[in-house]
This record gives structure tokens, sequence and C-alpha cells, in this order.
């Protein structure tokens, strides 16, 4: 958890073509982001990735940057049944083994709220693994987050991903900054709230001067913001990040 309350950046990988992952892994690693998220199929809101681009990421990744695997085998719903989660918890434990420092999960219940028992077990697995957890934007997907992040926090979580705007409405943290603004207050430094969803150089900055604001743990995420054509990351856009929020 980034106690302390300095500046950091997660990057959203794409691990679909190991090539291209290997280029952006070198070029994220050698900038100021502290911190990578590895997804595979991010066309549709990013899946598990490949053993293989775990591996390779594991391999590359600097002993200053936090390396997350995403943990969502497909992308039909949040909800996680018997098999999905025996999936979950395989992967989680292929993460530990190719060298992640965190996992990225989510889990919903019929209701549409956090999926208690199937969190807790994944939480479980990962904490034996010694990986922190970040639960995904499946939070945008509930209604009310102030009680859902309680429930998050209760059941261990390190952190949790919010643009601030209802899933699939396709607006951005931007747009969401006054629910950020609240989350982070309510969360009262018990979980470091990770702001994504269209950060870029041109409101990275507002965005982390106003959520902080109201103190307590607080990262950004950004993906399309640092990329451009062919899932390459921009040198010139990662580092505009990076100095909008210095």
């Amino acid at each position: 958890m980034n106690a302390d309350n300095s500046k950091i950046l997660e990057v959203c990988l794409n691990a679909d073509n190991l090539q291209m992952l290997r280029q952006n892994l070198a070029v994220v690693c050698n900038s100021g982001a502290r911190r990578i998220e590895l997804c595979a199929n991010m066309a549709q809101n990013g899946t598990t990735p490949s053993t293989q681009a775990m591996a390779l990421a594991g391999e590359l990744v600097t002993a200053n940057t936090e390396l997350l695997v995403m943990i969502r085998p497909n992308t039909h719903s949040f909800r996680v049944d018997t098999s999905t989660l025996a999936q979950m918890l395989n992967s989680i434990e292929a993460a530990a083994a190719h060298g992640a420092t965190g996992v990225v999960f989510g889990a919903l219940s019929i209701a549409g709220k956090v999926d208690a028992p199937v969190v807790q077990a994944l939480v479980k697995q990962a904490k034996q693994a010694e990986l922190t957890c970040t639960f995904h934007r499946a939070f945008d997907a509930i209604d009310n987050q102030f009680n859902a992040l309680d429930t998050l926090i209760n059941l261990g979580l390190d952190r949790v991903l919010s643009s601030g705007t209802p899933w699939q409405s396709g607006l951005g943290a931007a747009a969401g900054i006054e629910r950020l603004r609240a989350l982070v207050r309510h969360a009262g430094g018990r979980i470091e709230v990770v702001a994504g969803g269209g950060v870029t150089a041109e409101n990275a900055g507002a965005l982390w001067q106003t959520l902080a604001r109201e103190g307590g743990p607080l990262s950004l995420h950004s993906y399309g913001g640092v990329h451009k054509a062919q899932d390459q990351v921009s040198h010139s856009a990662l580092e505009a990040i990076l100095d909008a929020t210095d």
C-alpha cells in the first residue's frame, strides 16, 4: 500500500504480443512509473495474461517496479462460479511463480454486490503467496460503493480501482472526480484508491492534486493515455503524465 501518499503511476500493458510487451516493459521500467498491471485482451477490458507473458514480465521488470497480474478468466460477467474460481486460484499461483508482486481481480454476487466468499478465497490464496490484492473495475458496477468499500477493507484488499463513473458508461476519472474524492474520504487511509479510466497528461495533474487533498493512499492508472498505435507505449506520453504530477 502506498502509505506515504507519494505519487504512483500504474501503467496497464497489453500482453497479447510478446515482442511488443518486451519493448513496452523496457520503456515503463526505465521511466518513473512504479507499477505495471499486466493484462491480455485489452479490447475487452482485460483478462488473465498467458503464463508466457507473466514469465517475460517477471524476468524483465526491475526491482523498483511492482508487477500486478490481472486475474479474470473471461469477459462474460463479474459473476464467479465454482469452476471459474478454481481457474482464478490457479492463475494467482502462476502469477506468484512468475514473479508478480500483486494480483488484480473482482467478483460480484447476483445482487450486484461484492461476492464476499469468492473474494475472501482469492485474497487468502494471494496473501499466502505474499501478493498484494487490487479489486478491479467491477467496483464501478456496484450501486452502493461506500458499503462495498467497507467490505473490501474488511476482506483485506490493498487497493480498489475506480473511475468514479458507472461501468461501461464511457466516462473516465476526470468525469468521476467528485465520486473519487468521496471514495478517498470514506476510505480514510484504510485502502489505496487507484483512479483510472482516461488518465492522460492533460488531466493527470488535476486528478492528483484534487484527490491528494482528501488524504490517504492514492495512485493513478493509465492505459490509453500512455499508448499510441498498436499498443506501443509512447515514451513521450508516459513522461508527460509523470511530469504533470510533479
